[in-house]
């Protein structure tokens, strides 16, 4: 079964914004496989109800083909029970429990990636206001050399995804929103998305 690998704190604004500092290096956490969702457009998406405080990461998503090699891009959201995880950092404990619940990895359609990554754009809206967006260009560590830095020790295999990590703009999310998410090509167009309900 493939495995679901998340980095972290790979936009600067994001890691201040959520009291951390800019890494010097990769660092990676993992979701489960079960976590995954891939809803259609216009479909329902409905989380565990005994979730308080849940908060949009918008991210690029790497998939990985044969030999760890980037096959495709998507747009994902890395979704997070933030008052959960303000409780595991505060205790120096793992992130597991608000990171890993059922619908946490929410992943649009793939696409094949353009050439010069570094030139597409996430965007996130939620009920049609603007709450993230950023080039990729302006992350720490671009995602090819996460990706290297991944491979130097994980166990990936072929359809391993890989979450880059979020802007900042990161913020809650509440029953009754409507959640669109685009990765752009540098002119624009489309390269994958996400618009749902969240029920």
């Amino acid at each position: 079964m493939p495995s679901i690998w998340c980095a972290l704190r790979t936009f600067d604004a994001h890691a201040k914004e959520v009291g951390g500092q800019p890494l010097k290096s990769p660092r990676f956490f993992l979701k489960p496989w079960a976590a995954l969702a891939q809803p259609p457009v216009g479909c329902e998406l409905i989380l565990p109800k005994h979730l308080d405080e849940v908060h949009h990461e918008v991210e690029l998503v790497l998939k990985l083909g044969e030999d760890n090699a980037l096959e495709q891009v998507a747009v994902g959201l890395d979704l997070t029970d933030r008052a959960t995880q303000k409780i595991a950092k505060s205790e120096g404990m793992p992130w597991t429990q608000s990171k890993g619940f059922v619908n946490s990895a929410i992943v649009g359609n793939f696409s094949e990636p353009p050439v010069g990554i570094s030139h597409i754009r996430l965007e996130l809206a939620i009920n049609g206001e603007p709450r993230q967006e950023a080039s990729i260009g302006e992350m720490s560590f671009q995602p090819l050399d996460l990706l290297s830095s991944l491979a130097q020790w994980a166990p990936l295999q072929k359809g391993d995804l890989l979450f880059c990590g979020t802007p900042s703009g990161v913020g809650p999310l509440v029953e009754g929103d409507h959640v669109q998410a685009r990765l752009l090509r540098e002119d624009g167009s489309l390269l994958s998305e996400l618009d749902f309900l969240l029920a």
